[in-house]
């Protein structure tokens, strides 16, 4: 199940499912204006599932945020606030938006 009407919508557009795949992932990175979720950087985005599929993430919306690709290998399949808190990039805000990100 989808979260949201929209993303039918989304799907309808599509032509296929790389199609799809690929806009959902740009609509990602978009909304969080094409910077990383941990350390802000517009550099070698990748996507991040905050909670990772090998403990049982899913690969929802709120369950994936861009993030660099040193953020995302330093983070691997650690927990996400425990390893984001350790780092120097901390910053609330950005805890904040990823907290609200998540239970969207």
């Amino acid at each position: 199940m989808l979260e949201a009407p929209a993303d039918y919508l989304f799907n309808l557009l599509a032509m296929n499912s790389s199609e799809a795949k690929r806009m959902w992932r740009n609509a990602i990175k978009e909304q969080w204006n094409n910077r990383c979720a941990y350390c802000g950087s517009e550099h070698n985005l990748t996507l991040d599932h905050i909670h990772p599929k090998t403990k049982g993430g899913c690969d929802r919306t709120s369950n994936v945020v861009p993030a660099c690709r040193n953020c995302n290998q330093s983070k691997g399949s650690s927990q996400w606030l425990s390893w984001f808190l350790s780092t120097d990039n901390f910053d609330i805000a950005r805890c904040n938006k990823i907290l609200s990100w998540s239970n969207s």
